[in-house]
C-alpha cells in the first residue's frame, strides 16, 4: 500500500515538473519569438530608410538569426532546470543566464549570417545588450505564467482535498446515523418488546387474581393489555420499520418488496426491476450502500404514505433501475387527484426527503398521474469510491 502511494506521488511530481516546464518555455518561447520577429522587421525597415547600405542586409538573415537566438533561450531554460529550481531567488538567477546565452547566441548568429561584420563592436554590444534584455523579459514571463500555473494547481488540490473531506465527513454521518437506527431499531424490537412482554404476563396474573371479585379493576386491565398489545405490536413495530426498514441488509429490492407486502389487501402492487439495479443491489457485490438503499426505501415509503393519505388507491405501480450510474426509482398510483401546494411546506416529509436526495446530488418530483393519483420521480446518483467499480 505504501509503495503504492510513493509510485502515486513520484508520478505526480513528475507530471506536475513536465506541466511546469511546458508553462516556462511555452510563454517565453511565444514571447521572445514575437520580440525577435519584432525587432527583425524593424530593423529591415528602419536601415533601409536611414542606412541604405545596411538596408541590402536580406531579413532572412535577420530573422535567421533571432531565430536562433529564441531556440538558445528555449535549450538554455531546459539545461539550466529553471522549471524545477526551489526558491525565486534562484529561478531568478538561472533564467538571467538563459537570457544571457540567448544575447551571446544572438550576436554570434549575426555574424555568422553575416548582419553585422566581427569589427562592428558598437552595433554587437548594443544586439547583445537588447538580445539579453529581451531574453530576460521573455524568461520573466515565462517564469509568472509558471508560477500562476503552480498557485492554479494548488488551490484546485486544495479544492479536491476539501471535496474528499466534505464527502468523507458525509460519509462518516451517514454510518453513523445507519448504526444509531440500528441500534434504536434492534432495541425497540428486542428490549422494548420484551420488557412489554413482561409487564403483560404481570397484568395477566393480576387480572386472573382480580376476576369475579373486582370487575372493575378486571375491565380496566383487560384495557391496559389491549392498548400494550397495540403498542407491542403496531406502533413498536413500526417505529422498529421506520428507523431500519425490514429486509434493508439484503438488498433495496427485498426491503421495497416487503414494504409492499405490508399494504392492504385490496390495493394491488407492482414491483419492476430493472437488470441495472439487480446487478448492484447483489450484496455479495458490495453494491449499493446501506444509506443509498435507506434512502430509497425512504423514497417508495413516502409515496405509498402520501397515497393512502390523500386517498386511498387501487393500485401501486413502482419501478426501479440503474442507468449511468443513476438509480431512478418511480412510483405511480391511481388514488386521490394530485393538488400541487402553492407554497411548498419545508417542513414536510416530502420536503426533507426532497433534501437529502439534493445533499447526495439527486432529485425528486412529485406530479400528477396519467389516469389520476400522483408519479413520484427520484434519481440518485450512486456515489463510487476513487478506484472502486461498483459493477465489478
Amino acid at each position: 500500500m505504501q509503495g503504492g502511494q510513493q509510485v502515486a506521488a513520484t508520478a505526480t511530481r513528475t507530471r506536475d515538473e513536465v506541466e511546469d516546464r511546458r508553462a516556462l518555455l511555452g510563454a517565453a518561447g511565444v514571447v521572445a519569438l514575437g520580440y525577435a520577429f519584432g525587432a527583425a522587421l524593424q530593423s529591415s525597415w528602419i536601415y533601409s530608410q536611414v542606412l541604405p547600405e545596411w538596408g541590402e542586409i536580406e531579413l532572412w538573415r535577420r530573422l535567421s538569426a533571432n531565430g536562433v537566438a529564441v531556440t538558445g533561450l528555449v535549450v538554455a531554460l531546459v539545461l539550466l532546470r529553471v522549471s524545477s529550481t526551489p526558491g525565486i531567488v534562484g529561478v531568478a538567477l538561472r533564467g538571467l543566464g538563459a537570457a544571457v546565452v540567448m544575447g551571446a547566441l544572438r550576436v554570434a548568429a549575426q555574424v555568422v549570417l553575416g548582419v553585422y561584420p566581427a569589427s562592428d563592436t558598437e552595433s554587437l554590444e548594443a544586439e547583445a545588450f537588447a538580445g539579453t534584455l529581451i531574453a530576460t523579459i521573455s524568461a520573466a514571463i515565462g517564469v509568472a505564467a509558471m508560477l500562476l500555473q503552480r498557485r492554479s494547481r494548488a488551490a484546485t488540490r486544495a479544492a479536491e482535498r476539501e471535496a474528499v473531506s466534505v464527502e468523507m465527513a458525509v460519509r462518516a454521518l451517514e454510518d453513523e446515523e445507519i448504526r444509531v437506527r440500528r441500534a434504536v431499531a434492534e432495541g425497540l424490537h428486542g428490549t422494548l418488546q420484551q420488557r412489554l412482554v413482561l409487564v403483560d404476563a404481570r397484568l395477566d396474573a393480576v387480572q386472573a387474581a382480580t376476576e369475579g371479585t373486582l370487575p372493575a379493576a378486571t375491565a380496566d386491565v383487560r384495557w391496559v393489555r389491549s392498548q400494550l398489545a397495540e403498542a407491542r405490536d403496531l406502533d413498536v413495530r413500526r417505529m422498529s420499520r421506520l428507523l431500519y426498514p425490514d429486509r434493508l441488509e439484503l438488498g433495496v429490492v427485498p426491503a421495497v418488496r416487503a414494504l409492499l407486502g405490508r399494504l392492504p389487501a385490496t390495493i394491488a402492487t407492482n414491483l419492476q426491476v430493472g437488470e441495472g439495479l439487480r446487478h448492484v443491489d447483489d450484496p455479495t457485490r458490495g453494491g449499493l450502500t446501506i444509506p443509498e438503499r435507506l434512502l430509497v426505501v425512504r423514497v417508495v415509503e413516502e409515496a405509498v404514505t402520501n397515497a393512502l393519505k390523500h386517498g386511498p388507491p387501487s393500485r401501486v405501480d413502482v419501478r426501479m433501475d440503474v442507468t449511468d450510474g443513476v438509480l431512478d426509482v418511480v412510483v405511480v398510483n391511481d388514488g386521490g387527484s394530485f393538488d400541487a401546494p402553492e407554497e411548498p411546506d419545508p417542513t414536510t416529509g416530502t420536503a426533507r426527503l426532497a433534501q437529502r436526495l439534493r445533499i447526495a446530488g439527486g432529485s425528486l418530483h412529485v406530479g400528477p398521474g396519467p389516469g389520476g393519483g400522483a408519479v413520484v420521480d427520484a434519481r440518485l446518483p450512486l456515489g463510487v469510491l476513487a478506484g472502486e467499480d461498483r459493477t465489478d
